[in-house]
């Protein structure tokens, strides 16, 4: 199944935490795919959290069923979508991220599997990594130019 990878100039947390606010996703995901997202269960990021996505997929109207199914910070996220297309069979992706912490930056890997043909994984590969690259270069993007997210609990209360 496909890999990707990325350099990004930031620290792994920082990488982590972006990536596992799921309902964030449609902020550096491909603009073409017009993705909208609500978590539908669980409490903030984390382990137990789920949502639903929907957007367009090759010209076509999808969503999704989203569960995290790991969550190692700051080294591994990975979250699993049931994608449903009307006239077409339920399809699972698992988008697993590795990353790995290398002085300032972090290099970021997503493995993608699926229930999908090996066949047509292959054929339309060229289009899943334009497609993946372009979200991992948003995500870099958005990352690097952020300044990082203050706890809630840090933030002072208006005088």
């Amino acid at each position: 199944m496909p890999e990707f990878t990325i350099q990004i100039d930031a620290p792994a947390e920082r990488v982590f935490d972006e990536l596992s606010h799921v309902e964030r996703h449609t902020s550096w995901a491909n603009p073409k795919s017009k993705m909208t997202m609500e978590q539908t269960g669980g409490s903030g990021p984390g382990p137990t959290a789920s949502y639903r996505s929907s957007g367009v997929f090759v010209g076509k109207d999808v969503s999704a069923d989203i569960t995290v199914e790991a969550f190692d910070p700051p080294r591994r996220f990975a979250i699993r979508s049931l994608q449903h297309q009307e006239g077409k069979k339920d399809v699972w992706y698992l988008n697993d991220y590795t990353l790995r912490q290398e002085g300032g930056e972090t290099r970021l890997t997503k493995h993608v599997t699926s229930s999908v043909s090996p066949i047509i994984l292959f054929l339309a590969g060229p289009g899943i990594k334009r497609d993946t690259m372009t979200s991992l270069r948003s995500l870099k993007n958005l990352v690097e130019s952020a300044t990082p997210h203050e706890p809630d609990t840090a933030r002072a209360a208006p005088s």
